[in-house]
C-alpha cells in the first residue's frame, strides 16, 4: 500500500487533493464543451476558458476537439485562433502572446519526462514542468511540436509538421525535424 501511495504522490508532482479535485472539475467543465460545433461552440469555449484560465485577455477562436489540460497555468493574450486537433499542456506554464495562430494537430506540452535516472523506470520518475513562451504574432503550422522550455520570438513562423526544439528568433521561419531557421520575414513590397 505505500508503495502505491508515493508513487501516486510522485506522478501528480506534490498536488494537493483541493488542487487535483479543481484540475479534475476544469477539465469536466471544458469537456461539457469541447466538442460543440460552429459559432456556437466558439462562444461556449470562449466562456468556459474565461472562467478556467490564469488570462485570457481578449476573445479567442478554440476550435472543437481542442485538448487543454492544467488551464491555470495558461496565459492568452487577444486576438488568438487554435485549430483542430491539438494539445496544450500548461503544466509548467504557457504564455501566449497577441495575434497567434496554432493549425491543427500541433502539440505544445510544458512538461519533460526524464530518462537518465535507471534506478526508477520511466513510468515512475514524475514530470519535470518548464516553461514555454509563445510571442505576439507567432504562426505554427499543422502538426508542430513544441518541446518544454522553448521561447517562440514575435513573428516567427514555423511550417508544417516541425519539431521545434530551440528558441526561435524574431520574425523567422523554421522547417524541419528538428526545425532550423530557413529565412527571415521581411516587408511586402
Amino acid at each position: 500500500m505505500i508503495n502505491i501511495v508515493s508513487f501516486a504522490r510522485q506522478k501528480l508532482g506534490g498536488l494537493s487533493i483541493p488542487q487535483l479535485l479543481l484540475l479534475e472539475i476544469s477539465g469536466l467543465f471544458y469537456f461539457s464543451v469541447k466538442f460543440f460545433p460552429g459559432a456556437i461552440g466558439y462562444l461556449l469555449r470562449f466562456g468556459v476558458l474565461k472562467v478556467l484560465l490564469k488570462k485570457l485577455d481578449g476573445f479567442c477562436f478554440i476550435s472543437a476537439n481542442v485538448e487543454i489540460l492544467h488551464f491555470n497555468n495558461i496565459y492568452i493574450g487577444s486576438r488568438f485562433a487554435c485549430n483542430t486537433g491539438t494539445y496544450l499542456n500548461g503544466i509548467g506554464g504557457l504564455e501566449i502572446g497577441n495575434d497567434v495562430l496554432i493549425g491543427s494537430n500541433v502539440t505544445i506540452s510544458t512538461g519533460k519526462h526524464p530518462v537518465d535516472n535507471l534506478e526508477d523506470s520511466i513510468f515512475s520518475q514524475p514530470v519535470v514542468p518548464l516553461p514555454i513562451r509563445i510571442e505576439d504574432g507567432v504562426w505554427l503550422g499543422a502538426g508542430v511540436v513544441v518541446v518544454p522550455g522553448v521561447t517562440i520570438r514575435e513573428g516567427s513562423v514555423v511550417g508544417a509538421n516541425s519539431v521545434l526544439t530551440k528558441d526561435t528568433e524574431p520574425w523567422g521561419i523554421y522547417t524541419g525535424a528538428p526545425a532550423k531557421l530557413v529565412r527571415f520575414r521581411k516587408i511586402a513590397d
